[in-house]
C-alpha cells in the first residue's frame, strides 16, 4: 500500500472520529433540550392546572419537588398515558378507572378550550371514539367519573336546574372559565350572561356552565327581575 493512500485512509478515520463526537455532542445537546422542555412543561402543568405528569423514571425527583412546592396531593399525578385500548379488558368489559383516566387526560389537553367544566355528554364525545365506539355508553362514562370523584381526582359532578351534568374536573383556582369569570367580576362587580359572552368571547352555554358552577360552589349569586333581567354578583369579592 501506497503513502499516500495510508495517509488518506487515516485521514478518513480522523474525520469519521471528528462527525462521531459532533454527533454525539448534538445528540446530547437535543436529549438536553428535551428534558429541559419537559421539566419546564412540569412546571407549567402544576402551576396552571395543579396536576403533575410523572410518565418516566428521570422526572420522578423533579415531581416530587413541585409536588411539594404547589401542595399537589398524589391522587393528581398521571403515572401513565391512558389509551382506547387501556380501557376494555377480556371480553370488553370495561376498566372504569381507566375510562375515568382516559377522559381525565384528555380534558386535560383541551382545557384551554374548554376551561375544565364540561357537560357529562361533551365527555362521554370526548372518549366515545376508535375501539371504544360501540362499546361504551354515556352510563358508563358517569359511573367512571364518579370513581374518580370519590378518588379526589376530579373536583365535582353536579345537575344543573335544566337537568343536564355537569363535570368540574380541576378545582377553581386551575378551572380557567370560573377564574375568567371571576377576573371579570372584579372589574365590573355584577355580571349577565351577555357580558361574559361579549367580553370573553363565549358561546351562551359555555358562560352559563361556568356562571352555575360558581353558583354550586358559594362564590356566586343569581338574582333576577323585570328591569334588570338575569344577573349574577360576587359577595366575596
Amino acid at each position: 500500500m501506497g503513502i499516500r493512500k495510508i495517509e488518506d485512509e487515516i485521514d478518513l478515520k480522523e474525520a469519521m472520529k471528528k462527525k462521531a463526537a459532533e454527533l454525539k455532542i448534538k445528540d446530547m445537546e437535543a436529549k438536553a433540550s428535551i428534558e429541559k422542555f419537559t421539566k419546564d412543561r412540569l412546571r407549567e402543568l402544576a402551576k396552571q392546572h395543579g396536576v403533575l405528569l410523572a410518565l418516566t423514571p428521570e422526572l420522578r425527583e423533579e415531581v416530587k419537588e413541585l409536588q411539594k412546592k404547589y401542595n399537589i396531593p398524589s391522587s393528581k399525578i398521571i403515572t401513565e398515558q391512558i389509551k382506547e385500548h387501556d380501557v376494555l379488558r377480556k371480553f370488553s368489559k370495561i376498566d372504569y378507572q381507566k375510562l375515568g383516566m382516559l377522559a381525565y387526560q384528555r380534558v386535560l389537553m383541551s382545557k384551554e378550550e374548554t376551561g375544565g367544566i364540561i357537560p357529562l355528554l361533551e365527555v362521554f364525545e370526548l372518549v366515545n371514539t376508535g375501539i371504544l365506539k360501540g362499546n361504551i355508553e354515556i352510563k358508563d362514562v358517569e359511573k367512571a367519573l364518579k370513581l374518580l370523584k370519590k378518588t379526589k381526582v376530579i373536583e365535582d359532578i353536579s345537575e344543573l336546574d335544566s337537568g343536564v351534568i355537569i363535570v368540574r374536573f380541576f378545582p377553581i383556582q386551575y378551572t380557567g372559565d370560573e377564574s375568567k369569570v371571576v377576573e371579570l367580576a372584579k372589574e365590573r362587580g355584577i355580571l349577565t350572561l351577555e357580558d361574559i359572552c361579549i367580553k370573553l368571547d363565549w358561546s351562551q352555554d359555555r358562560a352559563l356552565y361556568a356562571l352555575e358552577s360558581l353558583e354550586k360552589s358559594g362564590v356566586a349569586k343569581f338574582r333576577e327581575n323585570i328591569l334588570t333581567g338575569k344577573q349574577w354578583f360576587f359577595p366575596s369579592i
